[in-house]
């Protein structure tokens, strides 16, 4: 590797470093990575959620509720397999005061677009310029997809999965929540 090449992979890896530092030490008043079984960050009880219709809500307006909030987007593929599940989820569970949660990681257009392609029957927010917050006050410091996240009544994370999750394995971890 000539000269040029090792000054632009020095410069590469100092600015992934700084970029994750800036990840994990800039954001104020966000806790770091919860495990499961851990008390969601006392943060969470106020994120703000904004949904396709620009409503605010906060995570504090569904305590009582077991929640299923799933990161997804409708670019990506793990996360288009595994909606049907999430709105089977939502049927199967409602009356059992189990709420599915979206937070889209795409513009409102596509957001509308896929929700309606679909029938999705549960509410879905946009991670917007949040992307960030929302990753970091549930658990997903890396940011992937999709993402999904079980809390309890009291807003505690009690499951987490990265990746594509099973109905199978949803249903699992509800009636075991339950």
């Amino acid at each position: 590797m000539n000269r040029n090449g090792l000054i632009l992979a020095a410069v590469a890896l100092v600015s992934a470093l700084g970029g994750f530092l800036l990840y994990e030490y800039l954001q104020p008043g966000i806790a770091k990575s919860p495990a499961a079984s851990s008390q969601a960050p006392l943060e969470l009880h106020a994120v703000p959620l904004t949904d396709l219709e620009d409503r605010q809500t906060v995570f504090d307006d569904w305590k009582g509720d077991f929640l299923l909030v799933n990161f997804w987007a409708p670019w990506c593929a793990p996360c288009r397999r595994e909606i049907p599940s999430l709105i089977q989820i939502q049927n199967e569970y409602a009356e059992r005061d189990v709420r599915v949660l979206g937070i889209a990681f795409d513009g409102k257009p596509q957001v509308r677009e896929f929700a309606t392609e679909y029938g999705i029957n549960y509410p879905l927010f946009l991670s917007a310029n949040r992307t960030a917050m929302y990753s970091a006050a549930l658990g997903n410091p890396s940011g992937s997809l999709p993402y999904t996240a079980l809390l309890d009544r009291n807003l505690q994370i009690i499951y987490q999965h990265n990746g594509e999750v099973s109905l199978q394995t949803l249903r699992a971890q509800l009636e075991k929540a339950l």
